[in-house]
């Protein structure tokens, strides 16, 4: 009995021994401190502060970036519209002739049709960490309203309004450029197609508050594609590695045809609507060194007097814009 104890003993003394002599290596693979203790403590690290390094990991590491981001924008449009003003101004132009000859005065007068709002989205694939294709749409619009006074024999109001607008499908590429810490520089250029082209316009003169006329136009049938270019120039701050803030500078030329039909509206006081449809022509010409342009609609061009030319006006939306958004990343 003796014997066999001191048996059991010599064999739970030799367990022992191997359990401690194990116990270093499990120590090191468990990240439990054992015999490896600066080795094992300096692999180690709270699992939250590995998920933060994870992310920081990300994003500088040209493996780990994201794939694909929307970009949301509105901000400030300006248009040329160069034609339309022309022909949108008639009576104010006539009336400052008049003003200039010392056959009345004037107040007010013609506001050009620039100024307006641009807002939109776009979808970008990065195919590397700098650079991005793309598919956007967006929406632009400029107005404009004129109020102007002529006294003359009589005093007479004029007033005008007028809009441009469309609906921008574009294609482009994207370049984004780190300049060190959380901003980069960002750049783009594409083509788009201006869906939804319109034009509105009205011309109007006031004798009296309940003696006055008016001329509207409403042109929206196109033939062929109105396509345009398009590119910017801006900076993106990183909030996060998934989100951004960016401002840019952009600039367009999209100068388009004239439609293919418009309608006329002509109302007064004294009578009621008569609505007439054609194409749109622009007739310009000289009054004693003031060039007076004005819209008419006939359905073949009209034969120019002496001293006036006629031709079909361009509608241009080349422009730019200032825009501010943010960028979402995937």
């Amino acid at each position: 009995m003796h014997t066999r104890s001191k048996n059991i003993a010599i064999a739970l003394a030799a367990l022992f021994v191997a359990w401690l002599a194990a116990t270093p290596a499990t120590a090191a693979a468990s990240g439990v401190p054992g015999s490896e203790t600066g080795k094992a403590k300096a692999a180690v690290k709270p699992l939250d502060f590995l998920s933060v390094q994870d992310d920081e990991e990300d994003a500088d590491t040209p493996a780990a970036f994201s794939r694909l981001s929307l970009r949301l924008y509105g901000g400030y449009n300006h248009m040329l519209a160069d034609d339309v003003n022309k022909g949108s101004s008639y009576y104010f132009q006539l009336v400052e002739a008049y003003a200039a000859e010392g056959f009345g005065t004037a107040t007010g007068g013609y506001s050009p049709l620039h100024g307006g709002y641009d807002f939109g989205a776009d979808l970008i694939y990065q195919v590397t960490p700098s650079f991005g294709v793309g598919i956007g749409a967006g929406y632009l619009r400029s107005s404009a309203d004129s109020r102007a006074t002529f006294t003359g024999e009589e005093t007479v109001g004029l007033v005008a309004e007028t809009a441009l607008s469309a609906i921008p499908i574009r294609l482009g590429l994207f370049l984004d450029v780190p300049l060190g810490g959380k901003l980069a520089l960002t750049a783009s250029a594409g083509a788009a197609y201006y869906l939804g082209l319109k034009f509105t316009g009205m011309q109007g003169l006031e004798f009296a508050a309940d003696d006055w006329m008016r001329m509207s136009l409403e042109a929206t049938e196109r033939s062929g594609l109105d396509i345009g270019f398009h590119g910017s120039l801006g900076f993106e701050y990183k909030l996060s590695p998934k989100l951004g803030l960016f401002v840019e500078g952009a600039g367009r030329y999209a100068k388009f045809k004239n439609f293919v039909s418009v309608t006329a509206t002509e109302d007064s006081s004294g009578g009621s609507p008569d609505t007439t449809e054609g194409i749109l022509y622009l007739i310009t010409g000289d009054m004693k060194g003031y060039e007076i342009g004005m819209f008419t609609i006939s359905e073949t061009e009209p034969s120019p007097d002496p001293g006036t030319t006629v031709r079909e006006p361009k509608f241009d939306l080349s422009g730019f814009g200032l825009r501010a958004g943010f960028r979402v990343r995937f």
